[in-house]
């Protein structure tokens, strides 16, 4: 896969200057600096004692990262209660001559949407093809899972600080999709969720992953899991189709042609 200094002339001046700017953490986690600590004195000699066991870190910090994984444990239906689903997504991937699938794993301030972009871009400037013959396939799991929500969902589960998103037109944490329907001036213009649907993306949500929100919602409302799954997939962005699982979902885009990215970072 092309590097991303390879795709590099078409993106913002600064593409990591832009993660920065709309989220506190994302892509610069990695670099965060530790706070310098000053040494004391050395202590006189003290009987020794036992140590104390390390705090463990935060539930709801786990559980905000990995949904899926670490939701509370309330007893829900069983996956196979959660369908029908829709399959109609497939019957566009057999027609597209070029389709993708882009593997969205992790948030990291919508990068993945970036590769998406590029894709298309380079399939239309390189070799004139775009859609119906071109077809991105985004599947949406592990901490991604906001991107694919409204803004009623964002204000109400404070999405944006869980993913650590900050609003380009506020400058404040986000109380909204930074993703959808972008102004033509945000560095983000080129790859808001409409904007890729427009040009034949189709999003994918995991429905494990789906179940982890779900499970967190119904831990902070009280509200049972039919209610709560109502309200969240009648909250999803237009277009986007849950899936029983991400993994099955590309399998079945792979037996009919489609290719794989990893795009979680």
């Amino acid at each position: 896969m092309p590097s991303r200094e390879a795709e590099g002339k078409e993106a913002p001046e600064s593409r990591r200057a832009f993660f920065v700017q709309v989220s506190a953490g994302g892509l610069v986690l990695a670099a965060t600096a530790c706070a310098s600590r000053v040494s004391a004195p050395a202590p006189s000699p003290a009987p020794a004692q036992a140590a104390t066991p390390p705090t463990p870190p935060a539930a709801a910090s786990d559980a905000a990262a990995h949904p899926g994984r670490s939701a509370p444990p309330i007893p829900i239906p069983p996956p196979k209660n959660d369908g029908p689903w829709d399959m109609s997504w497939l019957d566009r991937v057999s027609k597209a001559r070029f389709k993708l699938v882009f593997d969205i794993g992790a948030y990291v301030n919508g990068g993945g949407l970036y590769y998406a972009k590029n894709y298309l871009n380079g399939m239309r400037d390189g070799w004139e093809f775009e859609a119906p013959d071109v077809m991105p396939i985004l599947g949406i799991s592990g901490d991604a899972y906001p991107i694919v929500f409204n803004d009623l969902m964002w204000e109400k589960y404070k999405y944006g600080e869980s993913s650590k998103t900050t609003d380009l037109r506020t400058g404040l944490t986000a109380t909204r999709n930074v993703w959808w329907q972008p102004r033509p001036t945000e560095p983000m213009a080129e790859f808001g969720v409409d904007v890729l649907q427009a040009r034949g993306a189709q999003f994918l949500l995991c429905n494990n992953v789906f179940r982890g929100v779900i499970r967190r919602a119904m831990a902070s409302t009280g509200r049972p899991y039919g209610d709560v799954r109502g309200e969240l997939k009648a909250n999803l962005l237009p277009g986007v189709i849950v899936v029983p699982a991400i993994v099955a979902a590309m399998a079945m885009a792979q037996s009919r042609g489609a290719a794989y990215v990893f795009a979680g970072v």
